[in-house]
C-alpha cells in the first residue's frame, strides 16, 4: 500500500487492561487519532479504560465490529481481544484493507495462521503483532549484543516466562479455558519463544517438551518445558509455567562462544569483554554498564537498565510498536514485527504443545510451507 503523510485514523476492538495500554500510546503518537471502539457494553467498557489510565471520553463506541471495517476514516485496527477471537477479527481487518495490531496469539492453531497469512499477503496492509518486549530496553540490549558479534557464535539460550496467575487477573475468564487461552504458551510464554528466536537470530527446526498442571483454575497444562534445536550447532529452553511461589520473572540466557549474557550480567572465560570498548559501542543510551563480580569473584560487566519485570501489561512499552506501525504505514514498508514473523513463533508453540500432548516426541519445524 502506498506511503501516507495524512494522519491515520484508529479503530479498537476489546476494552481491557491491554486495551488501555494501546489507547495511551495511540494518543501519545501525533499522527494517529483514535475515532472508535468497539466492545459489548459502552459504558462498562468506559469505566473499564479509564480505571486502567485511558481517556476515551472522546472516542466513539459501536458494538458491531463490522462498523470499524466500514468506517472510511478508519485506517487502522487494534485487536485486544480474547485470544480466540483474534485470527477471525484479523482476517475480516485484513480483507477490508485495514492495517493491524494485533495481540499475540495471532492464531490457536495451523489453519488459523494460514487464513491470517493469506488474507494478509492477499490484500498487502501493514501489520504488527504485540510482541512488546522487543521495544523493552534490555531485551533490545541483548538482542544487540549478539547481532554485533560481542557474545560470538550462539551454542545455547534459554528464556524463561514465569509468573503466578490466579483470578484477580484480568482476563482470567477467559485465559484460564481451554477454547480461549488454549495452553500457557499461546497465552503469555510465546514471549519468550518470540524472543529466543529474535535474539539468537536463529530459527528452531525441531522441538521437544513435557508439560504438567498444578495450579487449579486452568484448563490446561501451567508448566512446559521446551528443548528446540536451533539452526545446525546450537540448542534452546524455554520454560513457561504460572506455577512459581515468584513474581513475574522474565529469565533471558544467551550463550556465544566469546561470552555469555545471563539476565543483567555478562560473563565470559578465556578473552575478558573489554568494557570501555563495550561503552563505547553501545548504541542504547538508557542501558548503563558497570564492572561486577561473578559469584566466583572474577570480573563481569552488570547491565543496568529497565528489565522485562511485570505482568502488568500498564508497564508494557507498548508505545515502541504504535510508533513503528505508524512509521511503517507512513513509510510503506513493512514492520520487523509482522504477522509473517510472529507465525514462526507461534508455530514454535503449536509444535511444543503438540509434542508435550503426545509425552515428548520430537516434532519437525516448520509445520507451515511458504
Amino acid at each position: 500500500m502506498m506511503p501516507t503523510d495524512r494522519t491515520l485514523g484508529v479503530g479498537l476492538v476489546g476494552t481491557g487492561w491491554v486495551a488501555a495500554s494501546h489507547v495511551r500510546a495511540i494518543q501519545a503518537n501525533p499522527h494517529v487519532r483514535l475515532v472508535r471502539m468497539c466492545g459489548r457494553q459502552e459504558a462498562r467498557a468506559r469505566e473499564k479504560l479509564t480505571r486502567f489510565g485511558a481517556d476515551v471520553s472522546d472516542v466513539g463506541f459501536t458494538r458491531r465490529y463490522q462498523d470499524l471495517l466500514d468506517e472510511s476514516d478508519i485506517d487502522i485496527v487494534v485487536i485486544a481481544t480474547p485470544n480466540h477471537l483474534h485470527a477471525e477479527q484479523a482476517v475480516a481487518a485484513a480483507s477490508a484493507k485495514k492495517h493491524i495490531l494485533l495481540e499475540k496469539p495471532t492464531g490457536l492453531d495451523v489453519r488459523e495462521l494460514i487464513r491470517i497469512r493469506d488474507a494478509v499477503r492477499r490484500t498487502k496492509v501493514r501489520t504488527i503483532v504485540s510482541f512488546v518486549l522487543h521495544y523493552n530496553p534490555f531485551v533490545r540490549f541483548a538482542h544487540w549484543m549478539r547481532e554485533a558479534g560481542w557474545l560470538g557464535t550462539i551454542r545455547y539460550a534459554r528464556f524463561q516466562y514465569l509468573s503466578r496467575i490466579l483470578n484477580e487477573y484480568p482476563g482470567w475468564s477467559w485465559v484460564r479455558r481451554a477454547d480461549s487461552g488454549r495452553s500457557h504458551l499461546l497465552a503469555a510464554g510465546c514471549h519468550a519463544v518470540d524472543a529466543l528466536r529474535w535474539c539468537t537470530g536463529l530459527e528452531p527446526t525441531e522441538v521437544s517438551a513435557y508439560h504438567t498442571r498444578f495450579t487449579k483454575g486452568y484448563q490446561w497444562p501451567t508448566s512446559i518445558v521446551v528443548n528446540v534445536k536451533l539452526g545446525r550447532r546450537a540448542v534452546g529452553q524455554m520454560v513457561s509455567s504460572t506455577d512459581f511461589m515468584m513474581p513475574y520473572t522474565f529469565g533471558v540466557e544467551l550463550m556465544g562462544d566469546r561470552a555469555t549474557l545471563v539476565d543483567g550480567l555478562i560473563l565470559w572465560k578465556d578473552t575478558p569483554v573489554a568494557l570501555e570498548a563495550l561503552r563505547r559501542a553501545n548504541p542504547f543510551p538508557e542501558v548503563v554498564l558497570r564492572e561486577a563480580r561473578a559469584l566466583d569473584g572474577s570480573p563481569a560487566i552488570r547491565v543496568e537498565c529497565e528489565m522485562p519485570a511485570s505482568a502488568d501489561a500498564r508497564q508494557h512499552p507498548f508505545q515502541g510498536e504504535v510508533n513503528e506501525l505508524v512509521d511503517c504505514i507512513r513509510a510503506g514498508r513493512e514492520s520487523h514485527l509482522n504477522v509473517f514473523d510472529a507465525q514462526k513463533t507461534m508455530e514454535v508453540c503449536l509444535a511444543a504443545d503438540r509434542s508435550a500432548a503426545r509425552g515428548g516426541r520430537p516434532v519437525s519445524l516448520p509445520l507451515i510451507r511458504p
